[in-house]
């Protein structure tokens, strides 16, 4: 006798290598038109049968109980009997919902921007926490005064950032015209404008000084030094009991990928993005050198009609030692520097880690971008030319590296003593 719909049997039913489907047909409460389908990866949904080869799906049983299902699939046959166009439906519920803003950002935005925008991830990212009000709003719907409420929210921040915001905000909506997806917004004309009342925030130059950088190597060394004694005690542990040991940690060996990325953004001053992106076809340790399209940068090569090209960064002595030794620990099938511990693809956040070793080395109000900052500050403080520390940091234009240039107050009364001699 073939399976029913009961409590027992929806709980009981596992899965098999294809999908089957159990019928409805326990006693008077029972619907006919109601199947549960359990698939081979164990999903049980049920689904309700409306016309021959049309079926409407209810939801997942661990939703449903088999009394609210059943009342579902009543009122679903009580539509389908009235004349509803469920299919019709769905695409206006598909269209309504494409011109929320959160729903067209996760969609045809978010392929857009992977596809066009350098630093997508944080772009992305940065709307729905700034602007996290407006996306359940239709893009049609956002007004100028909830951008007159986000700037009220945002009114810590500088002007430079909330008018990069600002321009974020309107990309999208922008794409989202340019697509048909809306017809028009209503904040095409809307500026951040200065007054007299707002204040500049800007943020200078941070940058490690000695005494912090050695405390933040020391952090690191600690951190490295704690990770192998609880793997040696965890080791322990496990052949107590029998179980399976965990690879030791060699003493030249990195624990994680903490230590190294670390080092690395502050001996290259590669962006974090960039570093994550690093792949072993980038690095040729014989002649110290990574050869890589800079993210950043290729953005703008591409705004510019132009192919993106590769920058070409030689390699400290340190550096060169990081990644000698991260080769010999590499991921055998990865094809990234630097995996990700859960996906064994591209790393992607080290912020609890890097805030916590941070902390430990009561160093404040420093982010990871400040490695690059730091990594910049000491060739300017070394009397590296401007132009050579803008080719090292793979800017586009020379006049974001000019915001170091202050940092070697003596630069300008070198080059006079060049061109004219010094005080006799």
């Amino acid at each position: 006798m073939a399976a029913t719909l009961t409590e027992k049997t929806i709980t009981g039913a596992k899965p098999k290598a294809k999908p089957y489907e159990i019928l409805d047909r326990d006693g008077k409460e029972s619907v006919r038109e109601l199947v549960l389908r359990i698939q081979p990866s164990g999903a049980k949904n049920y689904y309700v049968q409306i016309a021959r080869g049309k079926r409407e799906k209810i939801g997942s049983a661990s939703a449903y109980t088999l009394a609210k299902a059943r009342i579902k699939a009543k009122l679903i046959l009580g539509e389908a009997a009235g004349g509803h166009d469920f299919k019709a439906a769905r695409r206006q519920k598909k269209v309504i919902n494409a011109t929320t803003l959160e729903s067209y950002l996760d969609g045809p935005f978010k392929e857009y921007a992977e596809a066009s925008i350098a630093g997508h991830r944080q772009m992305l990212a940065g709307l729905k926490k700034n602007f996290s009000f407006l996306m359940p709003k239709s893009m049609t719907e956002i007004t100028e005064l909830d951008l007159a409420k986000w700037r009220r929210k945002r009114s810590d921040v500088s002007l430079a950032t909330q008018r990069r915001e600002l321009t974020n905000l309107k990309s999208v909506l922008n794409h989202a015209v340019k697509n048909k997806a809306i017809p028009g917004h209503q904040v095409a004309y809307y500026r951040v404008k200065g007054t007299l009342t707002d204040i500049e925030i800007t943020r200078k130059v941070r940058y490690l000084t000695g005494a912090e950088e050695m405390r933040l190597r020391a952090s690191l060394d600690a951190r490295e030094a704690r990770q192998r004694q609880e793997r040696a005690s965890g080791n322990r542990w496990r052949a107590e009991r029998g179980h399976a040991m965990h690879p030791e940690i060699g003493p030249l060996q990195f624990a994680d990928h903490v230590k190294p990325i670390i080092l690395l953004a502050l001996n290259t001053g590669l962006r974090r993005g960039d570093l994550f992106g690093l792949k072993w076809e980038h690095i040729d340790l014989g002649r110290r050198q990574i050869s890589k399209v800079i993210e950043k940068t290729s953005h703008s090569q591409r705004k510019a009609g132009r192919k993106p090209e590769a920058a070409l960064l030689p390699l400290s002595a340190e550096a060169h030692a990081i990644l000698t030794q991260c080769e010999k620990q590499k991921h055998p099938t990865s094809q990234y520097v630097f995996t990700s511990p859960r996906s064994g693809g591209r790393l992607d956040n080290i912020s609890k880690a890097f805030h916590g070793v941070i902390s430990a080395a009561k160093i404040e109000d420093f982010r990871f971008h400040d490695l690059r900052h730091t990594f910049a500050s000491r060739l300017v403080m070394a009397g590296v030319d401007i132009n050579t520390v803008r080719e090292l940091m793979a800017h586009s234009e020379i006049k974001m590296t000019l915001v170091y240039a202050h940092l070697s107050p003596d630069h300008k009364a070198a080059a006079l003593d060049r061109a004219f001699g010094g005080v006799p």
